[in-house]
């Protein structure tokens, strides 16, 4: 038995068509307004080495202590010492609060430097409240040596030739990144 076509088919109504042009105005509107309202993230990294702990390093027996450099940044001053106490302590006292006196600490690392011509490596220990621009500056100030600097010469030990140290401190460890010093 057949049955009877649908009466759907038969209708007059008309397709309905939506208009979509107030919505992909509201759309447009609210896309352009998160986009001049939004905080661009930026990000900046300094490189840094992070400290290594290996048992078999410390069961070595060394013959002479390690300078083990260290840069204490605070905001009155800049402390340049040793824990092993291979140079004495120098404070530099800051020309500002909060603005280190960059050649005098640039001076004193370039005398440490003429001393032990083969450290590479500096500690960095900056007080909790420390401006990033400010310890990027004193960061730069211990890497490089000026064209004015005196010359620091180093025996290449394959070659047996003096060479001219090019860097001051090139490796950076911050030394207290889990608290305030």
């Amino acid at each position: 038995m057949l049955k009877r076509p649908s009466l759907l088919r038969k209708s007059n109504k008309k397709n309905i068509e939506l208009n979509l042009v107030p919505m992909l105005d509201a759309l447009i509107t609210m896309i352009s307004f998160l986009l001049f309202t939004m905080s661009f993230l930026t990000l900046v990294a300094v490189e840094s080495q992070a400290p290594v702990a290996s048992k078999s390093i410390n069961d070595v027996v060394m013959k002479e202590k390690p300078l083990q450099l260290t840069l204490t940044l605070r905001s009155n001053e800049v402390e340049i010492w040793s824990p092993f106490e291979r140079i004495t302590a120098k404070k530099i006292p800051a020309l500002e609060p909060g603005k280190p006196d960059l050649t005098q600490v640039h001076d004193a690392l370039v005398k440490i430097k003429q001393q032990f011509p083969k450290e590479t490596k500096i500690v960095f220990a900056p007080e909790g409240g420390v401006n990033y621009d400010i310890l990027v500056s004193v960061m730069d100030t211990s890497r490089g040596l000026e064209p004015t600097d005196p010359p620091i010469a180093l025996k290449n030990e394959t070659t047996g030739v003096d060479e001219v140290v090019k860097n001051l401190f090139s490796e950076i460890v911050f030394g207290n990144l889990l608290g305030d010093s």
